[in-house]
This record gives structure tokens, C-alpha cells and sequence, in this order.
């Protein structure tokens, strides 16, 4: 049993010295007396957040002027029916009415927002519309936390959908 062992070790042993590592000699193309760059790739950012490095922002890159519609929770009534139609011009309207609690609970607001400087998908409405923040995705916008722009901890949807016209 010990010799059975002992050989295993062996083996394992010659042939983990054996094995070559796994090298690209042709990582560059520079001369020697240049120095190398280097070129990393990462994973693509998730749907809750887009990173960009270079000018394409969601404000140059995605088509997100028009009219997006859902139903957001509500903690005492059916849901809050929601539209909010951004323009080229960097105004908005905001339609909300409270399902379930009669005619009267149709609230409108219209102002303007601006793109975040350092989260450039995301969006902040001014206070006519109660500074909330928005993620703008391809055909979708996201309600975020007013304070952090990051997404809001919950399994309910928070998504307006654009609308096709």
C-alpha cells in the first residue's frame, strides 16, 4: 500500500514537472527596445449599470427621447400607472395615477432633467419632479434610488418601457 503510494506521489510529481506552462510569445508586437502595452478585456457591465470609457454615453449613443409607460408599486393602492415622456430637448412630462383610488389621483408635472456627469446613463429629474433619478436602457428607463442613482433593492418592477409609435 505505502509502494503504491509512493508511486502515485512519484508520478504525479514527474509529470507536474514535466508539464510546460502555457505562454504567449506573441503578446506584442513591439521591438524589444519599446516598451509593451498592455491590452485587458473585462466582463460587459450588467443591465443595472452601463460604463463607459470612451464619448459614447446613453445621451449620445441611445435613442432614449420618447413616451415610456408601466406600472410602478404601490404600497396602498392597486399600483401607480406611470408615463414619462422625455424630449430632445431635455424636458419632461410625468404622468402618475394611483390605481384602485378614484378619479382624483392623477398627478402631471412637466420640467427639465440633465444626464449625470459621472453616471452618464442616468438621468435626475428637477424638483418639479422630486429630483428622482432614472437608468436609461435601450427601449427601457429605470427608477432608481433618489440619492445614490444606484438600483433599488426590491423584486418589484421599477421599468417603463418605451412605446412604439
Amino acid at each position: 500500500m505505502k509502494n503504491t503510494l509512493l508511486i502515485l506521489c512519484v508520478s504525479s510529481l514527474i509529470f507536474t514537472a514535466c508539464s510546460k506552462p502555457q505562454t504567449n510569445t506573441h503578446e506584442s508586437n513591439t521591438a524589444p527596445d519599446q516598451p509593451m502595452t498592455q491590452t485587458t478585456t473585462t466582463a460587459p457591465p450588467s443591465s443595472t449599470m452601463v460604463i463607459t470609457t470612451g464619448g459614447d454615453t446613453a445621451e449620445t449613443a441611445l435613442d432614449w427621447a420618447g413616451e415610456y409607460k408601466g406600472v410602478f408599486p404601490c404600497a396602498d393602492c392597486e399600483g401607480i400607472e406611470t408615463e414619462l415622456e422625455l424630449k430632445a430637448d431635455k424636458t419632461y412630462e410625468l404622468t402618475q395615477e394611483y390605481l384602485g383610488k378614484g378619479k382624483a389621483n392623477e398627478f402631471k408635472v412637466k420640467g427639465t432633467f440633465r444626464f449625470d456627469a459621472e453616471h452618464p446613463s442616468i438621468i435626475t429629474l428637477d424638483s418639479a419632479g422630486e429630483n428622482r433619478k432614472f437608468f436609461v436602457g435601450e427601449n427601457f428607463v429605470e427608477a432608481r434610488d433618489i440619492h445614490t442613482g444606484q438600483p433599488i433593492e426590491s423584486k418589484l418592477n421599477y421599468q417603463l418601457i418605451k412605446q412604439k409609435h
